[in-house]
This record gives C-alpha cells, structure tokens and sequence, in this order.
C-alpha cells in the first residue's frame, strides 16, 4: 500500500478521534473498524496508541477497547492488556476484559489469567472469570488441554483426548504443541509428535524431524521393553501420515529411516519401516 494512502487513513482515523463526541457510538465503531481493516497494519498500531492514551476522551477510548475486540487484531492485545492491568476507570478494564475474551486463544486466557490472579475488585474477578469460563467453552482446544497434559497419570483421558485432537486441530492449533515435545511425560512428548504429524503443516516439519531423530535413537537401546517397541512403532507410523502429506521432505529423513531399517530385523516397526520406504519411493519414481 503507497504511504500516501496510508497516511490518509491514518489522517481520517485521527480526525475521527479528535470528533468522537459528534458520532453516535455504533456509528463511531463502525466507521473505526472500516477505516482500521482498509489500513492495515500502521492504522492498527495507531488504534493501540490511541487505546492507552489519556489525552483521548474516556467514552472514545472505551468505543476504541469494543472495536479491538471486533478486529482482534494481534496489535491491541498489549494495550488491553495493559489497560485491565493499570486502567483508571472500572468500566473501560471491564471493556477490555470482555475484548480480550472475543480473542479466544491461548493469548487471550494467560492475559485473563494473571488478571484474574492480580486483580482484588469484586466485579472485575467476576468479569474475568466469566471471560475465561467462555473461552474455554467455545474453545475445545483450551477446554481439552489439561486432560491432554495429565498423560501418563491419566492414559485413559489422555488416549481420548489425543484422538479428538488429531481430528479437529487447525495447522495454527497443531503448532501450540511444538513446545510439549520436550514435556518430562514422555506421553505428552509422543502424543505432541503425532498431532503435529498428523494436523502440522510444513512449517513445523523442522521439529518433527529433530524429534524422530532424537526419539528413534534413544528408543533403540531399549526395544527389548514391549512399551518402548510400541512407541517406536507409533513415532514411525505418525512420520509416515506427515510423509504421505509432505513427500518432498522425506529425501532429509531418507538416511534416519534408512539406517533404522538395517537394524529392524523381521519386528513390527521395521514391517512399518518397509512400508514407509516403499510407499515414498514409489512417489519417488513416479512421472
């Protein structure tokens, strides 16, 4: 976008700021959001000024923390975030605990939860509480995490929760998990590498083959255990779906997978070795 352009949304924006007081608050907000989603990303960064300063009228800012919360632009999360910590009218932190509520994320519940954590006003506890209780509601991932991150202490929660994910997780949902490979629950760590086998997009092929690297040669010491052969054949089989998805990474894998299959013998993870080599190199040769 030329600058001029910018500049001129950005011009509009701060003449509609400084004549709030003549709009009705729908149509303020309205002509906000407009002028906000056709200028991008500077036009966002200048809202988010324009959210914790105090040279802006009290009713403007409030209208500014509702429209943040509409856009949910990534730009306005530090400014609410610092309006409900520092705020100096109850009812605007209460219009940005309900913004950052309409966030829905992860972001959004660790912002509510220091919040809820900090916070002695009665009314705003409430608030928050209330936020977090709709975010998890609405959000299936948020909701299901804890049982996912029982793992070994509950393998039953963590069997059914591991299958609802490796259905309804989004690729941006699947990359949260990249931090549970390293999960002292050795559970967590496997169940982590299958969903993003499974739900990850190309972006995080990096940590799933440092962790099949990482994994596969630890295990091999220890396949005589009929628990630890069975988790190898679980880390081949969830490679071979991100293969399947992703063949033009399997020439990187090709000498790992290579070197474990000249020490499988006739076991069933070696069977599963076979079929993975088979099934990419046929890809391999084809016209």
């Amino acid at each position: 976008m030329a600058l001029a352009t910018i500049n001129s949304y950005l011009e509009q924006i701060d003449e509609l700021v400084r004549h709030a007081d003549e709009y009705d608050d729908l149509r303020f907000r309205l002509r906000l959001e407009d002028l906000v989603k056709k200028g991008g990303r500077d036009t966002e960064n200048a809202i988010a000024q324009y959210i914790t300063g105090t040279y802006v009228s009290l009713p403007t800012r409030l209208n500014l923390v509702r429209m943040a919360g509409y856009i949910r632009s990534t730009a306005f999360l530090v400014p609410l975030n610092k309006v409900i910590e520092l705020g100096e009218n109850d009812r605007l932190r209460e219009g940005a605990i309900i913004s950052v509520s309409k966030y829905n994320d992860h972001r959004a519940l660790d912002i509510l939860a220091r919040a809820l954590e900090k916070n002695k006003n009665k009314r705003l506890q409430e608030t928050i509480t209330q936020a977090i209780t709709r975010i998890k509601h609405n959000n299936p991932l948020l909701l299901m995490l804890p049982r996912f991150l029982h793992g070994s202490k509950n393998s039953d929660f963590f069997s059914i929760t591991l299958k609802v994910f490796k259905k309804i997780l989004s690729p941006d949902d699947a990359k949260g998990f990249i931090s549970y490979l390293q999960h002292q629950d050795p559970l967590v760590a496997a169940g982590s590498f299958e969903i993003l086998c499974c739900r990850g997009n190309e972006s995080v092929f990096f940590f799933i083959s440092e962790f099949f690297r990482e994994r596969s040669r630890g295990l091999m010491g220890t396949l005589s255990q009929p628990e630890n052969a069975e988790a190898l054949s679980k880390l081949i089989a969830a490679l071979h779906e991100y293969l399947n998805r992703y063949p033009d990474f399997f020439p990187q894998l090709r000498p790992d997978i290579t070197a474990l299959r000249g020490r499988a013998g006739r076991s069933l993870w070696g069977r599963l070795l076979v079929a993975l080599l088979d099934d990419l190199e046929k890809g391999e040769g084809a016209p």
